[in-house]
């Protein structure tokens, strides 16, 4: 007899997408759970859109770098809580990537271009506005990405 049979395939590379509001803390908290559970190796992906298009020419020209440091540093705050939370001695492999742009668009080419198995995202966004403006980019990952998407609640989490 078969086993495998009828087995779905697990995943191997997870993309953890977060913003850095307080659902994308524990975006990063549920990333690492299950990733231990799992024992596989995820990317911890944040999206910096480019909200100051037009305004270049009065803002600094390293803004985007000092942006970038900021949300690198925000990041690994998470991941260390998480850590702790967990009670885990180590984080299970993972690495963090910040990119610039539109935050659907990027998570999407992202999972195609590093061949992802799975999506993790929040169910809403940071900001309300963009939201009416541009869409949930929880709805146009869930639509458009190249592997399965896992939206994330808080307080559904296994035990």
């Amino acid at each position: 007899m078969d086993f495998t049979e009828g087995v779905i395939n697990m995943p191997k590379k997870m993309l953890v997408a977060v913003d850095l509001s307080k659902l994308g803390e524990s975006v990063v908290r549920y990333g690492v759970s299950l990733s231990k559970r799992l024992d596989i190796e995820a990317t911890f992906l944040h999206v910096i859109p480019y909200i100051w298009r037009g305004y270049e020419p009065w803002l600094p020209p390293e803004i985007n770098q000092e942006v970038q440091e900021i949300a690198q540093k925000k990041l690994s705050y998470y991941l260390k809580k998480a850590q702790e939370q967990g009670g885990y001695q180590e984080l299970p492999p993972h690495k963090v990537e910040i990119l610039f742009g539109e935050p659907g668009e990027q998570i999407i080419e992202y999972a195609k271009k590093e061949s992802m198995d799975l999506i993790v995202l929040g169910y809403k966004g940071h900001s309300a506005l963009e939201n009416i403006i541009v869409g949930s980019t929880a709805s146009k990952v869930a639509r458009y990405a190249p592997c399965s998407v896992l939206i994330y609640r808080p307080g559904h989490e296994p035990i």
